[in-house]
């Protein structure tokens, strides 16, 4: 068998690296065909790659003969070198298009199995994942999931500009950290273990070695079939904590700092993605409005929506709730205080002089929860009346119990949904589009 070594010129810039000031220069691109046109004397093809699209001129007397008659051939979606003399364009949106001096096909598309190119998109969701890689050739989901980076890598920076260091936490672990919530198992050698559900046991154990703020992102897990458009099976978190609080008032300024923070750069740094996706955003005002949960009953039932007292907000009540405080505060995102003991984790920190109440919070964005968090129980004794009292054993949490037995400060946190923001941010449909291989119940591949 022969081998042979495909010749292909080196790339000298991207398509979105074009400027009207190159005009007359001689350049290499690569990219995809969107379209190709025949008219005759002239061929036009529209290449893409991930900056943008240009329009590429091609004449007869200025290319190979051969070559010349093939584009009108050429399948959409393969992938192109294309050599040519920059050109300035009055008609074109970026100011240029490219004369073909030559080209090459590096690789042929056969016909694609979904729908890629029509404005209005009638591909059903489940088929779009299936052919994942081929839905990202569409403008806007290349938007989407450079705004979700774009979010991630923001994240990181307002974090570590406050002195936060990032951590790993185990992913297959010995309990579920969450109360109530189901888990997935794992036969860890012979041993019964679990996917996590959150790093909360191990971010509250670091609070004791003095690193005192500290944050992780990660893929977490939960074993609900839950079949709705705000559940994934497989979700992305970032979580935080941090030591030496003075209560629950600094985590709320933390989220509300990081919220602006996270807003304002993405107006600044995508905005070209924002455009794309017909997405404005609007910078919240802060202190965001706040509520206690019981509060929250007497809004709700004097709004039509009755909630047994204990309840937590379902999610017709999270709408309702957010869309009051967007007509009364102007305000997408609203803090929700307070919630009962008997639905809270075992670490959570009760009210003094309402032992029945927690010190924690959920933050509602567009009448979704985008995250929960709460004061932490760090004094030992408590703690271990908490545990007590929700009847769990003592001796499967000593690993996690003995690090307050040596100093640990008081502290909070928050788990914050990295998925659930990007939906509620760019105004979409269902959770699984702000993921780039979601899990559900009925769903393991790709």
């Amino acid at each position: 068998m022969e081998f042979r070594i495909i010749m292909i010129p080196r790339r000298t810039c991207h398509i979105g690296d074009i400027k009207p000031e190159m005009d007359g220069s001689e350049i290499v691109v690569y990219g995809w065909i969107h379209s190709v046109r025949d008219i005759g004397k002239i061929k036009f093809i529209v290449l893409r790659d991930k900056t943008g699209q240009i329009q590429v001129i091609a004449r007869r007397n200025t290319i190979n003969e051969e070559k010349f008659k093939h584009i009108s051939d050429l399948a959409r979606e393969s992938i192109l070198w294309i050599n040519g003399i920059v050109q300035k364009s009055g008609i074109a949106k970026s100011g240029v298009e490219i004369v073909l001096k030559d080209y090459g096909l590096i690789s042929e598309a056969k016909p694609l199995p979904i729908e890629i190119w029509s404005p209005d998109i009638n591909t059903q969701f489940a088929k779009r994942i299936e052919y994942r890689y081929l839905d990202l050739r569409r403008p806007e989901i290349q938007a989407l999931f450079r705004i979700r980076a774009k979010t991630q890598s923001l994240i990181r920076r307002f974090l570590e500009n406050q002195g936060f260091t990032e951590i790993n936490t185990p992913k297959i672990v010995l309990m579920g950290a969450e109360s109530g919530a189901d888990v997935f198992e794992v036969n860890y050698f012979g041993k019964q273990a679990y996917l996590s559900q959150s790093p909360q046991l191990y971010k509250q154990m670091l609070m004791s070695s003095g690193i005192e703020k500290v944050y992780e992102i990660a893929a977490y897990w939960r074993a609900e079939k839950s079949h709705t458009s705000r559940h994934l099976t497989e979700f992305w978190m970032l979580d935080v904590e941090v030591s030496f609080i003075d209560g629950l008032n600094d985590i709320l300024k933390l989220l509300e700092d990081m919220m602006v923070y996270i807003i304002t750069r993405l107006k600044e740094e995508e905005c070209e993605s924002l455009r794309v996706l017909n997405v404005k955003l609007n910078i919240p005002k802060t202190p965001f409005p706040r509520v206690t949960i019981r509060e929250a009953y007497r809004i709700l039932a004097e709004n039509g929506k009755i909630l047994q007292y204990g309840d937590d907000l379902d999610t017709e009540a999270e709408e309702k709730l957010g869309n009051i405080f967007m007509e009364k505060y102007d305000s997408e995102f609203v803090f929700v205080l307070e919630f009962p003991w008997g639905k809270s984790p075992f670490y959570s920190m009760r009210k003094d002089d309402e032992p029945e109440w927690v010190v924690g919070f959920d933050l509602l964005y567009k009448g979704l929860e985008v995250a929960s968090g709460k004061q932490r129980e760090h004094r030992y004794e408590r703690l271990l009346q908490n545990v007590n009292e929700k009847n769990l054993r003592i001796d499967t949490l000593k690993w996690y119990l003995e690090s307050f037995r040596y100093g640990m400060p008081p502290h909070g946190g928050f788990g914050f949904g990295i998925d659930r923001f990007i939906k509620q941010m760019l105004n979409l449909e269902d959770i699984r589009e702000a993921i780039l291989f979601p899990r559900d119940p009925e769903r393991i591949y790709p």
